[in-house]
């Protein structure tokens, strides 16, 4: 087999393996956060944008939120990517100063984590993702 063909395959499984461990990690941190209790919390701010990427076309979406637990204030962040730009921007208009529930780590409150199934049970629409992005 020739070396340079050997050396790109191995330069792909290793982009393909840290990749995989990143959707796996981010996995494992969604299904942990579902245990998490709630705490109602508030969209501070929410905006979309369209990164320039050259020749990608996708759009990402930013939504800022502030939750209180035990009287301590806390924030977070959420950013997705959407195919379209009517897709993100209707989303973040939908959710811009809505009232929100809001994951939380009892052990350590200040991280927090936004599901999109708790996003979908309070008219949060479930907009069109760009998977993998």
């Amino acid at each position: 087999m020739d070396p340079q063909l050997q050396q790109s395959g191995v330069f792909i499984l290793v982009i393909f393996l840290a990749v995989l461990a990143e959707r796996g990690g981010q996995w494992l941190r969604r299904r942990k956060a579902r245990s998490w209790p709630i705490a109602q919390g508030r969209v501070h701010s929410a905006d979309w944008r369209q990164p320039r990427t050259g020749t990608n076309r996708y759009f990402l979406a930013d939504v800022a939120y502030y939750y209180f637990v035990d009287g301590h204030f806390y924030s977070g962040y959420l950013r997705r990517s959407f195919s379209n730009a009517d897709s993100a921007s209707q989303w973040v208009k939908n959710l811009h100063g809505a009232s929100i529930e809001i994951r939380y780590n009892l052990q350590a409150p200040w991280h927090s984590m936004l599901l999109e199934e708790d996003l979908l049970l309070h008219g949060a629409p479930a907009a069109e993702l760009v998977r993998g992005a």
